[in-house]
C-alpha cells in the first residue's frame, strides 16, 4: 500500500504536470480547428483496444496505448518526464517519432 506522503507527492506532480499541459502552447488551437475534430473517451478507447472491465479509466495506461498505436516506443511517463522538464507535447512527439524510426 502506498504511504500517504508518497501518494501526495504523486499527486502534487500530477497537478503541477496538468498545469503545465494547460499551458503548452502546442496544445492551443491555432488553426480555429472544430472540436468535433477531437476524439470522444470511447474512441480512444476502440482504438487502443484498452478494456477497463468495469473499472475507472487508468488515463496513463491510455496514453501509453496511445503512443504505441501511434508508432512511439515510449509511454505516458516518459511524455511527463519531458514535459515536466520543459518540452512540448509537440516536441515530445516529434523526438519520439525520430527515434522509433
Amino acid at each position: 500500500m502506498m504511504n500517504v506522503s508518497n501518494r501526495e507527492q504523486k499527486q502534487a506532480r500530477l497537478r503541477q504536470f496538468l498545469k503545465i499541459l494547460s499551458e503548452d502552447p502546442s496544445l492551443i488551437n491555432r488553426d480555429g480547428g472544430r472540436l468535433e475534430d477531437s476524439w470522444s473517451l470511447s474512441e480512444l478507447l476502440l482504438f487502443t483496444g484498452y478494456s477497463p472491465r468495469n473499472e475507472p479509466v487508468d488515463v496513463a495506461e491510455l496514453v501509453s496505448l496511445l503512443l504505441k498505436k501511434l508508432g512511439l516506443e515510449c509511454g505516458s511517463e516518459d511524455m511527463m518526464d519531458y514535459v515536466m522538464n520543459g518540452g512540448t507535447v509537440d516536441d515530445f512527439m516529434s523526438v519520439g517519432r525520430q527515434e522509433s524510426t
